[in-house]
């Protein structure tokens, strides 16, 4: 099976890992933190508020 590691410009690494890696059908998402890029703080709100935080550092 072939891996595809997945780097997203949005998404601030606080660590030195992949933020995604594609296998297959599958997709991985490791250690995601809702931290808004332009500001460099932690997203604050509820759980829904932070993943969505974190969705749209990957995707941006």
């Amino acid at each position: 099976m072939t891996r595809k590691c997945i780097n997203a410009d949005g998404a601030v690494a606080v660590g030195p890992y992949s933020h995604a890696v594609e296998a297959g059908e599958f997709l991985f998402l490791s250690g995601q933190t809702p931290i808004d890029p332009q500001t460099q703080k932690l997203s604050e709100g509820n759980i829904v508020e932070q993943t969505k935080q974190c969705f749209e550092n990957l995707f941006k």
